[in-house]
């Protein structure tokens, strides 16, 4: 979809540099919409971020931890491979039919887990329902991150991005610990009921303004889809080895912990980490801005690169050590998820963008799958501080396969 972008000179001799972080959130606030269209944002990314924790606690309470573990492995893979198509939907096919199928189908798939749950059905049953509640989700969060990147400019998008990325962290923060309340307080059933509600809420919002939202393109283009593209391709690799490195700090963070007998310090370092890749997307939602777009991205992962290799060095020192340097290690973290999907949507064939995000979302599943499988191991079988300084090493090879990837385009 076409759009008219300024460019970053232009954007610079708008505002006062001292000013210019101010400017950038008030000129986003001033676009058509920008209300409605953060808090569907909010509200889908808030639905998703307490599923996995409900699932679990659902079905630990009437099966063993092994079988609500596996459930949950078998909703996020439902999701993750079904992601790319209901992207591609969204893109092809008016908005309004595609999300209300995929919430009437997510809905049906949530109440018949839920009754097989409380009837005690067998474990083949409620791992097959757990997949079809993630492969059914409606994909409102991803899609809105399509509708961010069509109506803003060169000077907004950056910053909506990172607006995007700061209420994902919120979330991921809020998510959790409300559906642990709710469940472990009250009624394992709760989390669902404001999940669905919420759920229900962001389609219905979309579809009374769908006539504001991403059209469908009339454009079939390659069967292979954004995937046809090589520097998107290079981006996906690189964006599957950043979060598999970001995973990898969070599972290795607790083990290191444990076996420095700090294990009360694990709940802070997550925490940490989660407070700077909050602050940090906030703060640096303008400054990529002033790099040139080539750059920015190599740049902040090498950035993230130094925090990881910080991070190692000060675990060697003491588990305090390591503390203190957590927030530094994710300042960078949702500033480079927003910056992946800026890029995405700019790489993103015609009429594609969704589904470009929708194979983003994927790579981010299975590269958070590999990094807690391999780092777990790796941790367990060769020590914490030898995992930790393999992570930067990790980062730095997303950062040349976006750098490679970005000069192949311009090429």
């Amino acid at each position: 979809m076409s759009r008219s972008r300024t460019t970053p000179n232009a954007t610079r001799s708008d505002h006062p540099t001292p000013y210019r972080f101010l400017a950038d959130y008030q000129t986003l606030l001033r676009v058509p919409g920008f209300w409605r269209m953060a808090i569907i944002g909010m509200t889908s990314k808030l639905a998703a971020s307490m599923t996995s924790l409900s699932l679990l606690l659902l079905v630990s309470g009437s099966y063993s931890y092994g079988t609500a573990g596996l459930a949950v492995s078998c909703s996020t893979l439902g999701q993750g491979l079904t992601a790319p198509l209901r992207g591609r939907l969204i893109d092809r096919f008016p908005i309004c039919p595609v999300l209300l199928s995929c919430l009437v189908a997510y809905l049906t798939a949530t109440i018949a887990l839920i009754v097989a749950v409380r009837n005690g059905g067998g474990a083949t049953l409620i791992c097959s329902l757990a997949a079809a509640v993630g492969a059914s989700a409606p994909p409102v969060a991803v899609m809105m991150r399509s509708v961010w990147h069509s109506v803003t400019t060169s000077t907004t998008l950056n910053t909506a991005m990172a607006l995007d990325a700061s209420m994902m962290g919120a979330a991921l923060i809020v998510g959790p610990v409300l559906a642990g309340w709710l469940s472990l307080s009250l009624s394992p059933l709760l989390p669902y009921a404001a999940i669905t509600t919420m759920t229900v809420t962001t389609v219905a919002l979309v579809v009374v303004n769908s006539s504001a939202v991403v059209t469908p393109s009339a454009e079939v283009g390659h069967w292979l889809g954004p995937l046809a593209s090589s520097p998107l391709r290079r981006l996906l690799a690189a964006d599957a080895l950043f979060v598999m490195g970001v995973t990898a700090v969070d599972v290795v963070l607790p083990i290191y912990a444990r076996q420095e007998h700090a294990a009360e310090l694990t709940g802070f370092y997550l925490g940490s980490l989660a407070v700077g890749s909050v602050v940090g997307s906030f703060v640096l939602g303008t400054a990529t801005n002033r790099l040139p777009r080539r750059l920015a991205l190599p740049v902040l992962l090498g950035l993230f690169a130094l925090g990881c290799a910080a991070l190692a060095v000060a675990a060697g020192l003491s588990p305090m050590a390591a503390l203190m340097v957590c927030p530094a290690a994710g300042l960078v973290i949702g500033s480079l998820f927003a910056l992946l999907r800026t890029t995405g949507g700019d790489l993103a064939p015609a009429g594609q963008v969704t589904e470009t995000m929708s194979w983003l979302s994927a790579l981010d599943m299975a590269g958070g799958a590999a990094g807690a499988a391999v780092f777990a191991h790796l941790a367990d079988a060769k020590g914490s501080l030898t995992a930790l300084v393999l992570v930067p090493v990790l980062v730095v090879t997303a950062a040349v396969a976006s750098w490679r990837g970005q000069a192949r385009q311009r090429r």
